[in-house]
């Protein structure tokens, strides 16, 4: 992991040492700073023998594209894989990484007796947008446009060979930009702490990271040249991605990756608006842990038991989501309260929905969204 402001020019020096050959890539929605991708491209050609730039998926990619991409990055002969943007971005890199050296075809991934003996090309990760640290973890994904469904699934081959931080790439960012891809780095470390399978290593990294953002992101949104609370804000996510690299995502994650199959809303916004809600389902279930989260959070809660404790976690992140004046209802976008129940049958199909300290069922997940609408 390397972290310096200004620093782009140097990445090529770096990138020598994993591979000679690189294909660069970004998805087009997600290119917030055009003039650093160039910038990168230019050190790249200087220090390797080539760096082929892919730009032509122009959102969320299905199966056809992954494997498009795969066929250019084989015919061009990479031996790496540079990605630039942000989620979309980095799980596209790393399924292509996969297919290009597996002689696999993208809609196949979801077989579990598939054989993948081949290790994936290197993926080099470089976030122009924080959001919830999959710059940093092996998730990669693949989606059924068709169907409006996506498959997840993991890979240790693929936790990135680098990481390369640096913060001013984010600075065009607008403020609800920034708010949206702040909301997303918290709801994404109560996730990781509320897992079944976090651990005291996964929850003080996840802790650490809410610190972070709710020290530092209302600051940055105020004064944009703030350098450190811009630094501390895309560390946060860098954290964030360590932690749930190795304890799992969750109900939020499921819900929100299925209103956005269903829906088109952003992904960022539709984990903020669900939060508050899926951590009140599980309150009686994890009130230690909300605890620990409430600390992080910066609420006084000297004196007081743990279950009011625990309520004043959810409290201060309503406060938050107020401060930075970020939607807090489904019902603020063209959602139909028709298609919840779909929302909530996805949702429950999603194997990480399984992922939460509290059983439930489709009723519950449909009880979530109603209340979050």
């Amino acid at each position: 992991m390397y972290f310096e402001r200004d620093s782009t020019h140097k990445i090529g020096s770096f990138c020598k040492d994993i591979g000679a050959r690189v294909l660069l890539l970004s998805i087009q929605n997600e290119l917030s700073n055009p003039d650093e991708l160039a910038v990168i491209k230019t050190s790249l050609e200087k220090y390797t023998t080539g760096a082929i730039l892919y730009d032509d998926i122009l959102e969320m990619p299905d199966a056809e594209d992954l494997d498009t991409a795969a066929y250019f990055a084989r015919q061009c002969q990479a031996d790496l894989i540079l990605a630039y943007g942000s989620r979309e971005t980095f799980q596209a890199a790393k399924t292509i990484a996969l297919l290009t050296r597996n002689d696999v075809f993208a809609a196949d991934l979801q077989s579990s007796t598939l054989p993948l003996k081949k290790p994936p090309l290197p993926v080099i990760t470089v976030p122009a947008v924080p959001g919830m640290g999959e710059e940093s973890s092996p998730l990669f994904t693949v989606n059924n446009t068709e169907a409006r469904t996506s498959f997840y699934s993991s890979d240790y081959r693929l936790y990135p060979a680098m990481i390369f931080v640096d913060p001013n790439i984010t600075a065009p960012l607008s403020a609800p930009e920034l708010a949206r891809a702040g909301i997303a780095t918290l709801s994404a470390n109560v996730e990781s702490i509320l897992s079944k399978r976090a651990n005291e290593i996964t929850t003080s990294i996840s802790l650490r990271s809410i610190e972070l953002i709710t020290r530092n992101l209302v600051h940055l949104i105020n004064e944009p040249g703030n350098h450190a609370a811009r630094m501390n804000v895309c560390m946060a996510s860098v954290l964030c991605g360590m932690a749930h690299s190795n304890s799992m995502l969750g109900l939020s994650f499921s819900i929100a990756t299925a209103t956005h199959n269903l829906t088109g809303l952003n992904f960022f916004t539709a984990m903020g608006i669900l939060l508050p809600h899926i951590m009140e389902y599980n309150l009686t279930t994890s009130a230690g842990k909300y605890v620990q989260i409430a600390r992080a959070l910066d609420e006084d809660i000297k004196d007081i038991t743990v279950i009011e404790a625990a309520i004043k976690a959810v409290e201060g992140v309503r406060k938050i989501f107020m401060e930075l004046k970020v939607p807090q209802r489904l019902s603020e976008f063209e959602i139909d309260k028709a298609s919840l129940p779909d929302i909530a049958e996805q949702a429950f199909m999603i194997p990480y929905a399984r992922n939460t300290p509290r059983e439930l069922d489709r009723n519950e997940i449909e009880t979530i969204l109603i209340a979050a609408y």
